[in-house]
């Protein structure tokens, strides 16, 4: 399966295993929202020993009016759908997977029942064209959009006909609750303060520079890349600080990133696992048996080799204080080491930092992560 994560970031294809949706999200990415038209206006408690317990109906701080209306969404797989309605006379609904791992949204015109939504400035006969549309709704109206167009396989048994990437949620403050399967939205002016999280015990987790509303507050690649263009700046993806076994890197919380086959799954770069290695051999033990394969962009096989936790470590979420939010001893981690061919597909195997990718499966153990782009945060619950 092929997928515009590629237009959006650069990134990798999805495959049939444990692997981010559809791609990696930190490669070099412009700053335009290709979502939105620019004249539109618009876990475990740390020392536990398994993996992280599923969150149960009563997850905290889900009851936070200030996180704003809700819908429901669907769980395939941990992955959240969101029914949205695109077009007009006539108008569409469709299921879209909610996922802050791209920046660019996409819509596949093949699973809508003839004629389909009208596209315009576009030839829509194919892959990775800019679509208009004139109208699209995700918890209300969002007046005429682009969106890229793209082939989306069923996502465990979803017929998926598009992906929500950050040029829309990045615009808003969406909170999934995998608990209740619903999602929230509020507007800057209504969503929670931080003392409203704090009084429901949850913590955050700082997305400083990699995940806002403001795009000019984005890093510069050559933060994570060296040698970039200054003028590139990351993918606007939320990326939180990572540690295992004291070692700390940047961690794109990738809500896409399928790990039904390997649950609690955690892509890793060359440079955080030799930092690993350095600092603790021991924390590391070879899994061959999870080994796996991705497909990437270029159409070369991408070998990602795995590694389960020893006594004592644990995938850590770090706080804003630097204290670990939540720990998950039973992860597995697997290392990218991108051939060459297929660098030019970006990814965190391109980095030259430390650099993560975390799976869905640790948002289902969390049961409600709230995205704040207006104070570039995460929160989560704090156990």
């Amino acid at each position: 399966m092929r997928s515009l994560k590629g237009l959006g970031a650069l990134g990798l294809v999805a495959c049939a295993l444990a692997a981010p949706s559809c791609g990696a999200t930190d490669a070099p990415s412009s700053t335009a929202t290709p979502g939105i038209d620019a004249d539109d206006g618009a876990g475990a408690r740390a020392g536990d020993d398994d993996g992280g317990a599923a969150s149960d109906t009563g997850a905290p701080g889900a009851d936070l009016a200030c996180l704003g209306d809700e819908a429901p969404i669907t769980l395939a797989g941990g992955l959240p759908y969101a029914t949205v309605t695109i077009g007009e006379a006539p108008a569409y609904d469709a299921s879209f997977l909610v996922d802050y791992g791209t920046n660019a949204s996409t819509i596949d015109l093949s699973k809508f029942a003839p004629p389909g939504p009208a596209a315009t400035g576009c030839d829509p006969t194919l892959l990775g064209q800019r679509c208009r549309f004139a109208r699209f709704d995700f918890f209300g109206p969002w007046g005429p959009v682009s969106l890229y167009t793209d082939a989306h396989g069923a996502g465990g048994g979803v017929d998926q006909a598009g992906i929500l990437g950050t040029d829309f949620t990045s615009r808003v403050a969406v909170s999934l609750d995998y608990a209740r399967s619903k999602a929230r939205r509020a507007d800057q002016a209504t969503f929670c303060a931080p003392a409203d999280f704090a009084a429901a015990g949850m913590a955050p987790l700082s997305a400083d520079g990699f995940f806002t509303n403001d795009v000019s507050k984005l890093r510069p690649l050559s933060d994570v890349i060296a040698g970039s263009a200054p003028s590139i700046t990351v993918a606007n993806v939320p990326t939180i600080p990572l540690r295992v076994a004291g070692v700390t890197a940047h961690a794109q919380l990738d809500t896409g990133f399928d790990d039904a086959l390997v649950p609690f799954s955690v892509n890793v770069n060359e440079a955080f696992f030799d930092a690993l290695a350095a600092a603790a051999p021991n924390a590391l033990v070879r899994a061959a048996d999870k080994d796996l394969s991705l497909t990437t962009c270029a159409g070369v096989n991408e070998p990602v080799v795995a590694y389960t936790l020893g006594p004592g470590a644990a995938v850590e979420l770090v706080g804003e204080d630097g204290g670990a939010v939540r720990s998950f001893p039973g992860a597995t981690l697997f290392v990218k080491r991108t051939p060459e061919a297929a660098r030019r597909c970006g990814g965190i195997g391109t980095w030259t930092v430390p650099a993560a990718q975390v799976a869905a499966s640790f948002y289902v153990a969390l049961g409600l992560v709230a995205f704040d782009p207006f104070g570039s945060r995460v929160w989560i619950a704090a156990l």
